[in-house]
């Protein structure tokens, strides 16, 4: 699509950690492979996600990792964001 690029990442968050609060130019869709995610996003109620499950935020969305886990999160995600911008910036 003119104007957008699409990334695809595996991720993995570490115990103890905390993925501080951002945005996207674009749709962030994820799935998670491995551990648990407590994922806080704007305007939703705060969600916890386990391996298999499936989530969207929508573009320039506020959010972020919730509680840390105590056990490793790996997702992989898929990012249809605008060519040329930030793929994220701090909210």
């Amino acid at each position: 699509m003119p104007g957008y690029v699409t990334i695809i990442v595996e991720a993995e968050v570490q115990p103890g950690a905390v993925v501080p609060r951002h945005t996207h130019p674009g749709i962030e869709s994820a799935y998670v492979l491995e551990g648990n995610l407590e994922l806080p996003i704007e305007g939703q109620p705060t969600r916890t996600y386990k391996a298999g499950d499936f989530y969207q935020v929508p573009t320039g969305t506020p959010h972020a990792g919730g509680k840390a886990s105590d056990g490793k999160i790996r997702f992989t995600a898929t990012y249809v964001v605008e060519k040329g911008k930030p793929f994220a910036s701090p909210a």
